[in-house]
């Protein structure tokens, strides 16, 4: 089974990452799995590392280890994403339409209710009756939402949460029905000005940033294959030392947009112990924790299966060069998180791709490739269709 090493990421300035398009006024809140291993390559090359010999084990379908996106923590309560079928979430015995309106607003679930619907168990006694009274909860089981309902966990990880989302100002332990009021994270749109170089004209614009709450951030996992192997050019350095290194100095740059301003800067921290999840079966449904770019020789199997439920993300931008201006960077898809797809047999699944820019000669070329990981880790979830 899947072996995570989580590492937790405190952002006190909050963070921009796009989340529609290249609006800046927009801010997402988990960082995609492809984001971050391109950040780790780009500071191992700008701290003087060899972004070819680091980036060789993982074209070469070895790769030392593989990487969920970053999602939400509350606490001790760690978050995944939903699945893109929410079927799975609905037992036999009730339609979708019951409940629809709660589950369309859930966007990550707790371990807990991660656990349960990899063994084949929905979550209808957790979520309230469509024609339930606003704020009234009958059934006792009923799941904890935060968030306005994006966060859904299990009434008793609700004691793991931070102090201040699960006590008033008072000191009171708020109920669970309150709840779904407070806040894991804030977005807001900070002014921001330019000052043009000619004529010092200044421009307003605005950028999104997502701010979390004391005792919030984001986490992301580690599933190591291989931590103790060598990074080619430096003798006797491990892939477990370097990531440990660059993800401090990366902490200290900081990840994603607005990064001038102070976003994106954060403090990791190692978590103690490994998350054991269930393993994917070759030719079974596997649930996606990070984006995914099928190998040629997966496709199309991989979302033949009957049960397969995707969406597509398709990933522009620019790429950064220490040796030249910025320039923007082949577009690609990529499958999203929560996509089930049938899990391939091959030792590593999805690729790691080239998006170096390509222009006509007279334009100049791009001095370097831009590496952008595809490589997929996913959990395996039995398939509860067939039981019934």
């Amino acid at each position: 089974m899947p072996h995570l090493q989580p590492v937790m990421l405190h952002f006190p300035q909050g963070l921009h990452v796009g989340d529609r398009g290249i609006a800046l006024e927009e801010a997402g809140v988990h960082i995609p799995s492809d984001t971050l291993f391109s950040a780790f390559v780009d500071v191992w090359s700008r701290s003087g590392g060899d972004p070819a010999a680091w980036i060789g084990p993982f074209r070469d379908g070895k790769p030392p280890f593989l990487l969920t996106s970053a999602f939400p923590f509350a606490g001790q309560v760690r978050f995944y994403p939903v699945p893109v079928d929410l079927q799975l979430l609905i037992a036999p015995n009730r339609s979708e339409e019951t409940v629809d309106k709660p589950l369309k607003r859930i966007r990550f679930l707790s371990e807990g209710l991660l656990r349960r619907v990899l063994s084949g168990q929905g979550l209808p006694e957790f979520l309230p009756e469509k024609d339930e009274q606003p704020g009234i909860h009958t059934n006792e089981q009923h799941a904890v939402r935060l968030q306005n309902g994006a966060l859904c966990l299990l009434k008793e990880e609700v004691d793991r949460l931070p102090r201040t989302l699960r006590r008033s100002a008072q000191g009171g332990k708020r109920p669970p029905r309150l709840l779904n009021r407070q806040a894991v994270w804030q977005t807001e749109r900070t002014p921001r000005v330019t000052v043009d170089r000619v004529n010092s004209a200044s421009n307003i614009f605005h950028a999104g940033r997502a701010r979390l709450s004391p005792g919030c951030g984001l986490w992301f996992g580690i599933q190591w294959t291989n931590a103790d192997m060598p990074v080619a050019e430096r003798s006797g350095l491990t892939y477990r030392e370097a990531l440990q290194s660059t993800l401090a100095l990366l902490g200290d740059d900081g990840i994603g947009g607005e990064r001038s301003a102070g976003y994106g800067a954060f403090a990791p921290s190692w978590g103690d112990g490994e998350i054991h999840l269930r393993d994917p079966q070759p030719g079974g449904i596997a649930w996606l924790l990070s984006r995914y770019l099928p190998a040629r020789a997966e496709l199309p199997a991989c979302l033949d299966h009957e049960n397969a439920a995707y969406r597509l993300v398709r990933i522009g931008g620019w790429a950064r060069s220490l040796y030249g201006p910025d320039q923007r960077r082949k577009q690609i898809h990529f499958l999203t998180e929560g996509s089930l797809v049938a899990w391939p047999s091959s030792p590593a699944v999805g690729r790691v791709e080239n998006l170096r820019p390509e222009y006509p000669a007279s334009e100049g070329d791009f001095p370097h490739p831009v590496w952008r990981s595809g490589l997929a880790l996913a959990v395996g979830l039995k398939n509860r269709r067939e039981d019934h």
